[in-house]
């Protein structure tokens, strides 16, 4: 006798595929749609706010589709430092707790009581700064973060941070520091950063916490190497040159003295003079007296010869 057994089929959800928003123009323009209605919204951060970030949130979308979580999750936990994108610290433990592939983030602590630690720092003036060593006493704690592989059964343990390796590191003591106030968070949050960056660093994308990149740049130091002292020789200053003319001056004068020898100077005009006549005139009286009655005077000057009703003149002749 034969039992059949009826097979119940229970429906699985399909995997998450990572779709990127660039992949394509329809996942773009879709992409886009996502972000218009994501940037309008009070909830996300400013650097995603408005049309004009719209790339800001298609990136966010891109990242969040690949890591298989809400959007307004990178959002809120994405930060932007020096244009580098890096992740909250405590997003770092969630992402590597809800991954699948590990146990619950475990950290082992171990007191090593009172230490002395050395590091290096810098001092002297802008321009002459140099470095030196110098030695702290703290209180030395040890932090491991493990975790069991869920494919394997394999117990996991990331790098050990301590509080000896921030203050070499130069952590420690870097101004508005939270490993003086906060040592043991600060322990916890590094070393799951350093283990989710070597068991697992496509879930964080490679990218390191933002803990990690404040104490990275506070630690650079752009003065420029002091040089060595050099001896100067004093020697008399030489005298000071006239100041020179104003850039084309000295062409135009130069011009306008050739100019000037090219003209040939005109030969002076001769000098006539003149001899003043005397005006007759009455003593007594001080009345000018006429000396030409009859317009001769005027006639030789070149005036019209007109004859009166006495004159007569010799040498007419009609013909």
């Amino acid at each position: 006798m034969t039992t059949v057994n009826n097979a119940v089929v229970v429906a699985q959800p399909q995997a998450h595929r990572a779709i990127s928003v660039f992949s394509s123009e329809a996942d773009f323009t879709s992409g886009q749609r996502l972000c218009k209605a994501l940037t309008s919204s009070n909830l996300v951060p400013v650097n995603y706010r408005g049309e004009e970030n719209m790339g800001n949130a298609l990136v966010a979308l891109d990242m969040a589709n690949r890591m298989g979580i809400p959007p307004i999750m990178v959002m809120q936990n994405l930060n932007v430092i020096e244009g580098r994108p890096s992740w909250a610290s405590q997003f770092v433990i969630g992402a590597l707790n809800s991954c699948g592939l590990f146990s619950p983030i475990r950290f082992r602590k171990v007191k090593l009581g009172e230490q002395e630690v050395s590091y290096e720092r810098w001092t002297g003036p802008k321009g002459n700064r140099s470095k030196e060593t110098v030695k702290a006493k703290v209180n030395n704690i040890e932090v491991t973060a493990y975790a069991v592989e869920k494919a394997t059964g394999e117990m996991l343990e990331g790098p050990t941070v301590s509080i000896a390796m921030a203050v070499a590191e130069g952590w420690y003591f870097r101004p508005g520091s939270k490993w003086v106030t906060m040592p043991d968070l600060m322990l916890m949050y590094r070393a799951a950063a350093f283990f989710g960056r070597l068991y697992a660093p496509h879930i964080l994308n490679g990218m390191p916490s933002a803990d990690e990149v404040a104490d990275l740049m506070d630690l650079r130091d752009i003065t420029p190497a002091a040089s060595e002292p050099v001896t100067v020789t004093e020697t008399p200053a030489a005298k000071p040159k006239p100041a020179g003319r104003p850039r084309g001056v000295h062409a135009a004068m130069t011009a306008a003295k050739e100019a000037e020898k090219a003209k040939e100077k005109k030969p002076a005009g001769p000098v006539i003079e003149a001899e003043a006549e005397e005006i007759p005139h009455d003593e007594e009286t001080g009345e000018i007296l006429d000396n030409d009655p009859d317009g001769d005077a005027e006639r030789g000057a070149g005036g019209d010869d007109v004859f009166g009703v006495d004159d007569e003149d010799d040498d007419f002749n009609p013909a």
